[in-house]
């Protein structure tokens, strides 16, 4: 058949065999590595805004209680790691809020993402280097 022949798969997946659907932790986690790689240049040049760092703690938060693709797979810990990761949010907003020194506030970001990092050691240890990447030399 020719190309003119083949209708184009417009459809989003739907879960069937063969067809991979991602979980509702799965969508949440790749946002937030998005909006972290996304902030990463404004973090290093120290425009990040207390508006931004509140945005994500509010999107973010939602790690808390979305379905993951394997539920049995999920840890005690992970609890844990996601309190972590939005209070080292809420330290980043504090250095910003206080004016702290560049340092200070790449400090802070960058605890936000070894927390992730740590956690996915026992979760999900494919996004960890996507995750490294993003950190912000001081």
């Amino acid at each position: 058949p020719t190309a003119e022949e083949v209708p184009a798969n417009t459809e989003a997946p739907t879960g069937r065999t063969g067809m991979y659907e991602a979980s509702p932790l799965a969508v949440a986690m790749r946002s937030m590595a998005t909006d972290m790689e996304s902030l990463r240049a404004k973090a290093d040049a120290g425009t990040l805004t207390v508006g931004e760092v509140d945005a994500m703690i509010s999107a973010h938060a939602a790690m808390t209680s979305a379905d993951a693709t394997k539920p049995e797979d999920i840890k005690p810990s992970f609890e844990g790691y996601a309190e972590a990761y939005l209070i080292q949010l809420q330290d980043l907003r504090e250095t910003i809020t206080t004016q702290a020194s560049r340092e200070a506030r790449l400090e802070a970001f960058n605890a936000a993402l070894t927390t992730c990092v740590a956690c996915h050691q026992e979760h999900c240890p494919g996004p960890i280097s996507r995750i490294e990447k993003i950190k912000v030399q001081p």
